[in-house]
């Protein structure tokens, strides 16, 4: 399996760390994601990967069945629009669109193409989220009720000129709000079926085109209802650049599950109880690379469904926050149920 690299900028350096350790991948390529993108840090690293300035070019000699493609975020859909048409599957930063409409024709061309594209949202596969669906399939807490999901990050000192752009950033609730999304589905696959959405910026004035509070709710075709917050506002002090967090409301029991303290705790009939010990964390994008067929045969995946679901899911929010209208989520072509 050839894999080749398109950009610099973003979660591809988890792909590639996982990717890494697979003996039967080997990296050929490393290409821009637009014009003037430094590359150095990834060539250094990677220094046996042929360097191209055009990734046209790159996809045209060297036909990799696999391309990451983690950069500029108004790049994403058109350069996996391009991997698709030269036959290749991506891996891709989220959300894989900034639009609506580009998120449908990207969808169109993979499904002409029979190709995958999948977001580079692994929390599913994290060892505390892993344990928290675990108890929950088994029964533990009962059926599944209500939901509160928490991502927050450090906003940082400095921001590439293009992140302070909606036209280029597409917004907080696309970009971070996903991850409290893939939390909420990661435990409850129920179809969204409306939600509702805030958004403002209230501590960083100085960039007025970036949100840094936002909180989504959301209910769901079973009945589950749920809520999520989204912020810039943790402390540059805190420990640790994130605070990745779901609470889980079952008909008979609690479970909250916090990713970034690595503890997961359960009140049940049982009583009270607190898990910090867990299964070693198996990696995410190796198995999903392996299933993926050959390009241009077999069906498109699950896991291309749900990454077209969520960004389609974070678009939405985002539009009810700046409509301050509730929005109501009719199936879409990479819905299956």
């Amino acid at each position: 399996m050839k894999l080749a690299i398109i950009g610099n900028w973003g979660h591809h350096v988890h792909v590639l760390q996982e990717t890494d350790k697979m003996n039967d991948l080997e990296l050929v390529a490393i290409a821009p994601g637009f014009e003037g993108e430094d590359l150095s840090s990834m060539t250094n690293q990677y220094n046996k990967a042929t360097v191209y300035d055009d990734h046209l070019k790159m996809l045209e000699q060297e036909k990799p069945d696999v391309v990451t493609i983690s950069t500029r975020l108004d790049k994403i859909t058109s350069l996996a629009i391009d991997a698709s048409n030269a036959g290749c599957h991506s891996i891709c930063e989220k959300p894989l669109a900034l639009e609506h409409e580009a998120l449908l024709l990207l969808w169109k061309t993979i499904t002409k193409n029979r190709t995958q594209c999948i977001a580079m949202l692994p929390n599913r596969n994290h060892p505390v989220l892993a344990f928290a669906k675990q108890q929950i399939d088994a029964g533990r807490i009962g059926e599944v009720s209500l939901l509160n999901a928490r991502k927050s990050y450090k906003f940082g000192h400095t921001r590439d000129e293009w992140l302070c752009k909606r036209s280029s950033y597409g917004g907080t609730i696309p970009w971070i709000g996903i991850h409290a999304l893939d939390f909420i589905n990661s435990v409850s696959d129920s179809p969204c079926t409306s939600l509702s959405a805030m958004h403002a910026n209230l501590a960083h004035p100085q960039f007025p085109e970036i949100e840094d509070s936002c909180t989504l709710s959301i209910k769901f075709k079973n009945g589950t209802l749920a809520t999520a917050s989204v912020d810039y506002l943790r402390p540059l002090s805190a420990d640790g650049h994130g605070d990745d967090w779901i609470r889980i409301v079952g008909t008979s029991g609690i479970i909250e599950a916090s990713m970034d303290r690595g503890e997961c705790t359960i009140i049940d009939s049982s009583g009270h109880s607190k898990i910090t010990s867990f299964d070693d964390k198996s990696p995410y994008y190796p198995p999903l690379m392996r299933t993926f067929p050959k390009s241009g045969t077999g069906e498109i995946t699950a896991e291309t469904r749900r990454s077209f679901h969520l960004s389609h899911l974070g678009l939405s929010a985002r539009d009810a926050a700046d409509t301050e209208e509730k929005m109501i989520i009719k199936k879409a072509p990479w819905d299956k149920t």
